[in-house]
């Protein structure tokens, strides 16, 4: 009701008030004569007879006749008398008129009864009737008086009568007779309302009788409207419903409505349980909801709490949460008496005091009141759903006393239902009862007519007066019925009132089913009259009127004559169904057969309402539904308002039509996904092209290539936002929550239409492929070999076998499709808030304004405080990032605290969602089946922590098995979470330890810096005291993980922590329990189940915030090149939980990474499904690969004496153009041949190897199958040498050819023209040189390879060898951190990054170099060395943004530095050795050694100290691939530029030797008349041909002579070279040296090398060069003696005959007869056939050959320069591979120098001393060895060398790596030091003794370094060797400028240990290298 300025007083005396108004002149300009008069005459005459009178009040305005009925209204008290006089007289015999008042059409002429009968048989056609309350009223109420809106008359619709004029006479005269109680005037126009009803009904006027009852006030006259009134103009304005004065409705309640006693009592329970705020209106959510409490509950708690915040509002909330249902807090209630006092401050006493004196009265409503009114209006909607949740009756109309008005208000809050009433499914019930059934037990009876619902949530407790008028609101049970509700139950207590009669009308016209509690004495009382008389409605609804009966359990008595007296007097009533009850005395009364007598009472009862409640159903189902609250809310305010309002009617708001705008047309067969959220379908789509791509990179796949292309232009087709998702970005910035549940209602009951249909279809394939499942695994067993069957049994078995397999795999299918239907159905809010976020990331450009995005993310996180949680993983495939959640973050409120993670994991449907929901607060969607897609977050506070829970999809289910799937949740869980609460049913199984060790795998792999704690929450358990069995089980299923992971060589325990105590049991949530009575099966929740949530938050939140680092973690936080000086140090303790993340965008981001490197490495990785199948897989790849080496080492053989049989036997251009592809084909046959035979051997041999029984089939299938891609890359590699090399060949050939055409133009032109003209010739030869050179630049393009291709092939060799790498690779290796690279696309997308920097860097003038064509990162090479502040700012900002190397993104002055040291040191290292080894490689494109380098290279860099250092602040894996991507670059743009200069460098050369063999053909045709010139021109020719031909034979033969040499060389060779490296450097204090033996040692071990062979080079160059002068010598005076004896006739035949006495000289050595033969040596093709007409002038023209080559020793000077530089750049190559490991030491630099490949070793781990044993005595267990491939070094030097510098002083740390390797330490960063705080001991952590820090940081040299610190030179001193010593004075200088400042020289030297007279190097000295040549 709406406040009013008055109070309701009741008092006890009967009065008679009367009030008198008298209207006559109205405004439409109708005159009555007697209103006035008549008024006048009854006030005179009521004054008479003892009434109050107010009046008469003649003529009224509008306002002034509202003023007066409120006046009159406010007098009014309980008890006064009731009189009603209607003042018209009819027209026609001036007649006073009863209160049916007649108008004519013409809505003016007013009739008496009699006239108006007589009128309707005059006018048939007149049939309607009004009652019109208008014209002329004078009113006499006993009740309140509302408003009435005189200006429009309300029609009515009534029956028209045929009835004479006689009849209604006679019945006039009979009522003039009769009397009413209250009415003093016995004449017609005195008559009571139920006398003018009745007097209606007699003369036939039914139709309007029902208007005419008790009720007060404005009831009393109002009619139910006629279709003349239209509801659409009234559609609810769902906006002004939710304004705050609309929600809750208030009316003050003088203090004598209530007993002295009660009305202290509501005074103290408000003043000390609501808080003395007043608590308005606000869009805020209290913050309890997301708040745990601090401390568990208990009297002393409660108290404390109540005197710090005047409320228990924390605890109650708490227990709703837990769904305790506030019993704990009712428990614990009574025990607070028995405090003391004392204890409470003196301040605070008084109210503790009122408190207890209270506490006896307290119930569950008042406690749930008085939280309620200490809440804002928002969280008032949102905690009546935990109300609802807890099946406690919701407070809709209580009483609650007001502090600041000081008095008691009737409230009916509306707020409670906004939410819980929100389109819901189920009727709505309204039971009332007459104040003669109070206390009879209605409320009670609820559990009867509905027997679902238990008495325990009932509200019966407390005073009977304090509850008398409230109304409760009843929902069936959430355990019992989660999704149909059924109905809701508007339970009034007590009796229909003035404070609560408006509310329960606005209930009644929208309630399906009325019922009414009445007693024998109703049989002479208005109620029901009341009740049924005030619309025609009310009159048609369903109605069950419910009798108690004194009488019930007396057998004599029959309850057929006490309901036949109601149904006597109530005949006319049709829709009324009528029963009786006992009342409540009956159940307390006591007698021996009292349980007897309760049971068949209490079956009557359920009988007698069942069959009830049957009858009526129908008539139940097909009342208007009434869905929400709003609609009798809306009523309300209108019958409040006095407004002329229509019946009730499902009110559609406008959220409603344009959803079903959106939703109509799609049904489970329209494409939804495609259709609705189109950006996260195509990006899905893509996904899974990808995925698949992925899984089968190594085979063709077009057709999926195709189809992610054709999505992908799809999705970039996409440039404007839907309408779906326009929808709801409107609904999540412009619409109120409730329009967000009430869409989120839709879109359940339109999924509704289609799911149980589906979940029918796929729980029917489920269990039969269950079914065919066992089958399989029954025959599968039968058929193993240990079955004795015969081989007809065996058949027949396999072929079941089959057909059971097929059966199933059919299921399984089914199950797939049916899945995909639901997906398909599957629309949520969640779903298009993911659209929302793809839609973002796709084109963020959409959301305009700029804010839109920010009022969609603050929006997203509110409704994350109210249960829509963020969607962290979504989507199929999976995927977590998202820059729309990142803004969602900055919006979720947390504490000052780095946040703490808990993650959730769990079979699918074991209630993990719900067990969160219980123990948070949380509201994680929950269902049956698969309700959880992804990973959802919420985040909560709880003891001034953030604690953000990760609820995750559930495990084990048959859509995906057989995937990776249940492996990556449960490894995104330990990477990222503090504690993993393991929720499972039952017992522990294998299917458990399985997943935890495969996560664990992983985590090794992924490097996690934390450890989490796994606690195990076992559900549904009987005893929950039987914890030890199941402490026993856990310490037996770690037992087991520690045993399947010993071929691991780590402990399980160094990387989670799982406490064999850390298991909790808890019951089943829900008790069950056949009802005794009905037979009724009842659900509720177990309230054991609640009180154990306590206590398993209290051992969540020891263990979350107990959490530690793994090991290696612990010491490494960001260890820098630092040692200290100080000795004596205190062992230092690892900090217990230190922060992962420093907040919540950390934390995101973090999680992101963890995603991706789990999506990426996830199929390798996770491929197996337990650490005994991934030791069994491990073992059997390793014996795989070892046979892969020796194949593919015959492979290569074979495929190299193929490819010379093929080249030699297509050596002919003509054929290799005509042929080639034939010729490639023949090869490629042949070629299969070999690598089939090789690939069956392998198998074979393998086979052999793997014979034992522990090897499983399937398992040896598929390594076996393994096998194949790495043989058949061998085959790819031989391919492209075969290819290469024909190409190559064809390149010669075409030269050759175009030669040929040449030749054979100018011959035919001489053969047919023997005296052909000179300038006719040339310009003929020109035009044939031209076209011959454009054929050929035509044919040569057709043969390099495109850069698609170059980068197909370098990916396809990059993945080939990952996968046999990460076969190989042990633990922790950084191969496992790399990932398959598919195609381009993916490789340009990764590298786009780092393109666009580089785009913009060179676009920097001040940064430009001179660099090769296209070579990239040359570029950055020279940007590398010395770069600016400027630089290093822009490539920073360009960078930051897209790098995700970082852990703490916040820290960007860190990661800056990070980066500055990575890209200047780290990149440019890695880039420089690269690019060497690719310069020094040919065809590196095509050689998977490139490949091969490249890893090597990945691993020195992520081994480097920059990056060790701070492995605290990277995302390893991320790096790692990032720096893979940069040295794919590297090679694809060197390669593609090597393609393309060959290409040039081909076409240049090939030119110049046509357009030289052009020359010469002139020349020879110019000479042609001239036999001397023409003998000077062959000799000139042949010459030629000759000494270039002899210097192609000597280098082939150096190359081969250099390579062998290299191979046998007992100087080249690591440890000589190592030996020599020193010597010359630190050992001969040769500064130069040295300085390249610290900054670059492998190029000078090169440079070495180099030098070593430099003599062999020489000599054997010298052997075949010193010797060239005479072979080219030899071989002309051979040729030009045989010319000379000669005596051919044409230069054709004397060609050929010199060829062959070439090839016969003996000193030459021309047995490579297929070398010769495929270049064709000596082929003197460009002589054109020519006559010798003078032979003896021929002859002496030919001498001239020796005459023209006098100057041939430079000739030859040149020529013997460009083949050492050929042998020089082979050597280099050979070298390269022989210098063996790359890896440094981090201490000092050393080089490695164990020859490859290395074996592992066994390596400590490192312990700290015991401190509760004796010294070198310790008997505690110690953690098993682990395997490491280790270094070691011949010689370690001081670390100055390699930049370690003294902690805090900075001075040049003068020792060996291994010296004091117990006494001192290292001093490391913590992760929080500031950048500028290296001084400050507070951001440093000493790690003692150096020792642990090699050992937790540098495994691989822990062994060497510590046996050197027992054995090695100066173990036993401090300072280092004193050739190093030496060494340093020579360097200082120069190593000290090279540290950038972090080094500072020490002021003074000991001269006897440090010489000062030796010549130091200049600060800027840089050596020079030579390695580039022998020059």
């Amino acid at each position: 009701m709406a406040t009013t300025s008055g109070y309701n007083t009741i008092s006890r005396p009967h009065r008679k008030l009367a009030l008198v108004i008298g209207i006559g002149d109205y405004e439409s300009g109708a005159i009555l004569h007697n209103t006035k008069i008549d008024a006048r005459d009854m006030s005179s005459k009521l004054n008479s007879i003892g009434f109050i009178c107010d009046g008469p009040k003649l003529d009224l305005a509008h306002k002034d006749m509202e003023l007066a009925l409120i006046r009159f209204k406010h007098s009014i008290r309980e008890g006064d008398l009731l009189w009603h006089r209607a003042c018209f007289a009819c027209e026609i015999c001036d007649v006073s008129l009863s209160p049916d008042v007649v108008q004519t059409e013409d809505q003016q002429t007013l009739y008496c009864a009699t006239h108006f009968a007589e009128s309707i048989q005059v006018d048939n056609d007149n049939d309607q009737s009004s009652f019109n309350n208008n014209d002329g009223d004078s009113i006499v109420t006993s009740g309140e008086e509302e408003r009435n809106d005189l200006n429009h008359p309300l029609p009515r619709n009534t029956e028209p009568t045929t009835k004479s004029s006689s009849e209604l006479d006679a019945s006039k005269s009979e009522l003039s007779n009769q009397s009413a109680e209250g009415v003093l005037i016995i004449t017609p126009e005195t008559w009571s309302i139920e006398q003018v009803a009745q007097w209606l009904s007699s003369i036939g006027l039914k139709e309007v009788t029902e208007q005419f009852g008790t009720r007060t006030g404005k009831k009393a006259i109002r009619p139910a409207p006629n279709n003349n009134v239209s509801s659409i103009n009234n559609r609810p304005n769902l906006t002004y419903l939710l304004q705050d004065a609309n929600c809750i409705h208030s009316e003050d309640i003088h203090a004598e409505y209530f007993s002295a006693d009660d009305y202290e009592l509501l005074k103290n329970w408000s003043l000390c349980l609501c808080s003395s705020k007043t608590v308005k209106e606000s869009t805020e959510l209290d913050q309890v909801f997301n708040t745990l409490v601090d401390k568990t509950m208990n009297a002393q708690v409660l108290v404390e709490e109540l005197v710090k915040n005047d409320s228990l509002k924390v605890y109650v909330v708490d227990s709703l949460k837990r769904y305790h249902s506030l019993m704990d807090i009712i428990h614990i209630l009574p025990t607070c008496p028995k405090l003391d006092l004392t204890r409470f401050p003196q301040q605070h006493q008084a109210t503790v005091e009122k408190f207890i004196d209270t506490i006896d009265t307290i119930t569950k409503s008042v406690l749930l009141t008085t939280t309620i009114d200490s809440m804002s209006y928002e969280s008032q909607r949102y905690f009546g759903n935990f109300i609802k949740k807890n099946d406690l009756p919701v407070p809709f109309a209580y009483y609650m006393w007001n502090e600041q008005k000081n008095f008691v208000e009737y409230k009916i809050n509306f707020n409670l239902l906004a939410e819980i009433m929100c389109l819901t499914t189920g009727r709505y019930i309204l039971q009332v009862g007459s104040e003669s059934a109070m206390g009879m037990g209605k409320t009670s009876l609820l559990q009867y007519i509905f027997p679902d619902k238990r008495a325990e949530a009932l509200n019966t407790d407390g005073s009977s007066t304090l509850r008398n008028g409230c109304i409760d609101v009843l929902f069936p049970s959430d355990a019992a019925n989660q999704k149909n509700e059924t109905y809701a139950i508007f339970d009034v207590h007590g009796i229909i009132n003035a404070l609560n009669e408006d509310i329960i009308t606005s209930i009644q016209e929208n309630c399906a089913l009325q019922i009414f509690y009445v007693t024998e004495q109703d049989l002479k009382s208005t109620f029901l009259n009341s009740m049924m008389n005030y619309s025609r409605n009310i009159q048609e609804k369903p109605t069950m009127v419910v009798v108690f009966d004194p009488n019930y359990d007396d057998k004599r008595h029959t309850e057929k004559n006490l309901i036949h007296s109601f149904q006597t007097q109530y005949q006319s009533w049709k829709c009324v169904k009528w029963i009786t009850a006992p009342p409540a005395k009956m159940w307390y009364q006591m007698d021996s057969n009292k349980k007897n007598k309760d049971l068949a009472r209490s079956q009557r009862l359920l009988q007698s309402f069942k069959s009830t409640i049957e009858d009526v159903e129908e008539k139940i189902q097909q009342q208007v539904h009434c869905t929400t609250i709003f609609s009798i809310q809306y009523y309300y305010l209108n019958v409040k308002a006095s407004k002329n309002y229509s019946p009730p009617v499902n009110h559609r708001f406008e959220i409603q039509d344009r959803l079903n705008e959106l939703f109509h047309n799609l049904n489970e067969k329209t494409e939804n996904l495609r259709i609705t959220t189109p950006v996260s379908y195509l990006s899905s789509a893509i996904k899974q092209c990808e995925r698949e791509l992925s899984n089968n990179w190594d085979a063709p796949q077009m057709k999926v290539q195709s189809r992610r292309d054709d999505l992908i232009r799809q999705r970039s087709n996409i440039t404007t936002i839907n309408r779906y998702t326009a929808f709801f970005i409107n609904l999540l910035t412009k619409c109120s929550y409730i329009e967000i549940l009430m869409t989120e209602k839709y879109l359940e009951k339109w999924r509704a239409q289609f799911e149980s249909i589906l979940h029918e279809q796929s729980r029917k394939a489920k269990n039969e492929a269950s079914q065919f499942s066992s089958s399989v695994k029954q025959l599968e067993e039968r058929l193993e070999p240990k079955e004795n069957i015969s081989e007809a049994d065996k058949i027949a078995l396999q072929q079941a076998l089959h057909d059971a397999q097929s059966k199933f795999n059919e299921q399984r299918k089914l199950v797939t499709e049916v899945d995909t239907k639901l997906m398909n159905i599957d629309l949520t809010i969640g779903l298009f808030c993911d659209e929302i976020m793809a839609l973002y990331e796709l084109s963020p450009t959409l959301f305009n304004p700029e804010s839109l995005i920010q009022d969609i993310a603050k929006m997203l996180a509110n409704l994350m405080l109210k249960g829509f949680a963020i969607h962290i993983l979504r989507s199929r495939p999976l995927h977590c990032h998202s820059n729309l959640i990142k803004k969602i973050i900055n919006f979720i409120p947390t504490t000052q605290q780095p946040p703490l993670i808990l993650t959730v994991i769990g079979e699918q449907s074991s209630a993990k969602s719900s067990l969160m929901n219980a123990t948070f607060g949380c509201n994680f969607r929950i269902s049956a089946g698969r309700c959880t897609i992804g990973m959802y977050m919420s985040v909560i506070q709880w003891k001034s922590k953030t604690i953000v829970i990760f609820d995750t999809e559930g495990l084990l289910s048959l859509e995906e098995a057989g995937s990776i799937f249940d492996n990556q949740m449960v490894t995104m869980a330990v990477l990222s979470s503090h504690l993993v609460l393991v929720n499972h049913k039952g017992e522990f199984n294998a299917k458990l330890k399985d997943l935890i060790g495969m996560s664990f795998y992983a985590k090794l792999q992924i490097r996690s810096p934390i450890k989490p704690k796994l606690l195990f929450v076992l559900r549904d358990q009987v005893d929950l005291l039987s914890k030890t069995i199941f402490f026993r089980q856990l310490t037996e299923l770690t037992e087991q993980l520690q045993n399947d992971s010993k071929f691991l060589k780590i402990s399980i325990d160094e990387e989670l922590d799982i406490h064999n105590e850390n298991v909790y049991l808890l019951p089943n949530a829900f008790s069950h329990e056949e009802h005794g009575i009905s037979s009724v099966a009842q659900c509720w929740r177990n309230q054991t189940f609640s009180r154990e949530i306590i206590t398993l938050r209290n051992i969540i939140f020891n263990n979350i915030t107990s959490t530690t680092k793994p090991r290696r973690f612990q010491l490494n936080k960001s260890i820098s090149p630092i040692t200290t000086s100080t000795a004596e140090l205190v062992y230092p303790v690892s900090p217990i939980n230190d922060s992962a993340y420093t907040d919540m965008r950390h934390l995101y981001e973090k999680i992101s990474s963890n995603w991706e490197a789990i999506d990426l490495l996830g199929p390798r990785l996770l491929e197996c499904k337990t650490l005994h199948e991934l030791s069994i897989m491990k073992e059997l790849e390793m014996i795989a690969n070892n046979i892969i080496k020796t194949t593919n080492a015959t492979v290569y053989q074979d495929g190299e004496k193929l490819i010379d049989e093929k080249l030699l036997s297509s050596s002919r251009k003509d054929f290799i153009d005509k042929n080639r592809d034939r010729i490639i084909e023949d090869f490629n046959h042949q070629l299969n041949t070999i690598i089939t035979l090789a690939i069956n051997q392998a198998q074979k041999s393998f086979n052999g190897k793997t014979e034992r029984s522990c090897y499983l089939p399937e398992m040896k299938q598929k390594v076996s199958k393994s096998m194949e891609p790495p043989i058949l890359s061998a085959q790819h590699l031989l391919k492209e040498m075969f290819e290469e090399r024909l190409t190559d060949l064809l390149r010669k050939t075409r030269v050759d050819d175009a030669q040929k055409q040449l030749l054979k133009s100018v011959q035919n032109e001489f053969d047919q023209n023997k005296n052909l003209q000179l300038d006719y010739f040339k310009n003929q030869l020109e035009k044939d040189f031209r076209r011959i050179t454009e054929q050929y630049q035509k044919d040569l393009e057709s043969s390099f390879e495109t850069e698609a291709t170059i980068i197909e092939k370098i990916l396809q060799f990059y993945n080939s060898q990952l996968l046999c790498k990460q076969a190989e690779a042990k633990e922790e290796n950084f191969y496992h951190l790399l990932f398959r690279i598919n195609d381009q696309t993916q490789y340009k997308s990764h590298f786009e990054k780092f393109e666009n920097c580089l785009s913009i860097i060179r676009r920097c003038p001040t940064h430009q170099t001179t660099t090769t064509l296209g070579d990239v990162w040359r570029t950055i090479t020279s940007l590398f060395k010395k770069p600016s502040d400027e630089y290093i700012d822009s490539l920073w900002t360009t960078l930051k943004n897209r790098l995700k190397w970082f852990t703490y993104n916040n820290k960007e002055q860190k990661n800056k530095k990070i980066f500055t040291e990575i890209w200047n040191v780290v990149l440019r290292t890695f880039e420089e050795e690269l690019l060497n080894l690719i310069n020094d490689t040919t065809s590196f494109s095509s050689n998977p050694k490139t490949i091969q380098h490249l890893f090597q290279l990945i691993e020195n860099a992520m081994s480097s100290q920059c990056i060790t250092s701070n492995v605290k602040f990277l995302e390893k894996h991320t790096l790692c691939s990032d720096v893979a991507i940069i040295g794919l670059n590297i090679i694809i743009t060197e390669a593609i530029n090597k393609e393309k200069s060959n290409y040039n460098l081909n076409l240049e050369n090939s030119t110049n030797e046509i357009k030289e063999c052009k020359e010469n053909l002139l020349k020879q045709c110019v000479a042609m008349k001239n036999a001397f010139e023409l003998g000077q021109t062959l000799a000139e020719t042949i010459g030629k041909q000759i000494i270039n031909d002899i210097g192609l034979l000597l280098n082939r033969r150096i190359e081969k002579e250099m390579t062998e040499d290299i191979v046998k060389s007992q100087f080249i060779n690591h440890k000589a070279i190592q030996q020599q490296a020193y010597q010359e450097s630190i050992i001969e204090a040769n500064g130069e040296n040295i300085l390249k033996y610290v900054y670059n040692i492998n190029r000078y071990f090169i440079e070495l090398s180099l030098r070593e062979i430099k003599t062999t080079l020489n000599a054997v160059t010298h052997k075949h060069t010193c010797n060239l002068q005479n072979l080219i010598t030899l071989t002309i005076d051979k040729v030009d003696q045989f010319v000379q004896k000669c005596n051919h006739d044409d230069t054709a035949r004397l060609r050929d005959d010199i060829r062959k006495e070439i090839l016969e000289l003996p000193d030459l050595k021309l047995g490579e007869t297929a070398y010769i033969e495929i270049l064709q040596i000596f082929s003197m093709s460009n002589i054109v056939r020519m006559p010798i007409k003078d032979k003896e002038r021929f002859r002496k023209g030919f001498s001239n050959i020796r005459d023209y080559y006098k100057d041939i020793g430079k000739k030859v000077t040149d020529l013997t320069k460009n083949m050492k530089a050929k042998a020089f750049r082979s050597c280099k190559q050979s070298i390269t591979q022989k210098l063996g490991c790359q890896a440094r030491c981090p201490g000092c630099g050393a080089k490695c120098s164990k020859q490859e490949p290395h074996d592992n070793e066994e390596v400590e781990v490192w312990q700290d001393p015991c401190k509760s044993c004796p010294k070198d005595n310790c008997t505690c267990e110690h953690p098993k060895p682990i395997s490491v491939k280790t270094h070691e070094a011949s010689h370690h030097l001081a670390g100055a060398f390699y930049g370690w510098r003294y902690h805090k002083i900075h001075t040049p740390h003068l020792k060996l790596c291994y010296q004091e390797w117990k006494t001192h330490g290292v001093a490391v960063e913590k992760p929080d030091r500031s950048d500028n705080s290296e001084n400050n001991d507070d951001e440093w952590e000493i790690i003692f003794p150096t020792a642990k820090y090699f050992n937790t940081n540098h495994q691989a040299w822990y062994n060497d370094l510590t046996k050197l610190s027992t054995e090695g030179d100066g173990c036993q001193e401090s300072i280092p060797p004193p050739d190093q010593r030496r060494a340093w004075m020579v360097v200082r200088h120069a190593i000290i400028k090279h540290s950038d400042g972090k080094m500072i020289d020490k002021k003074e030297y000991d001269n006897k240990l440090y010489p000062l007279n030796i010549e130091s190097l200049p600060a800027d000295f840089e050596p020079t290298w030579n390695d580039e040549s022998f020059d």
